[in-house]
């Protein structure tokens, strides 16, 4: 089920700000994506060995459940594999899980 108008907008609002923040040029860029109910957040990096060729790596993914009206927050292991948050706190509202992603208490998400 995809979002409603509203709630994207929302999402594009507060994860717009996170990836404004977060990037710096030529060395890091943040973006996002929403497909249905899920918004995957990614990095890009230029890789070491060629610097004009860039590294796409998933960080997060969060997922709106429109019955409960609440956001589940994923990480992405090495092998690219979704992972449920560990800490107990990965469902809530969005804006709380994007700022867990942005403080990052468990060093799953930035190096």
């Amino acid at each position: 089920m995809a979002l409603d108008t509203t709630e994207q907008q929302r999402v594009a609002f507060l994860l717009e700000n996170l990836c404004k923040e977060r990037t710096l040029p030529d060395q890091v860029i943040l973006h996002f994506d929403t497909r249905g109910n899920r918004v995957t957040l990614t990095e890009s990096r230029p890789l070491f060995i060629d610097p004009a060729i860039w590294n796409e790596i998933k960080i997060a993914q969060f997922e709106y459940n429109p019955e409960a009206r609440i956001w589940t927050l994923y990480w992405y292991d090495r092998k690219d594999r979704r992972q449920p948050y560990p800490t107990g706190r990965n469902r809530d509202t969005l804006e709380k899980l994007i700022q867990e992603v942005n403080s990052d208490p468990t060093g799953i998400f930035w190096e």
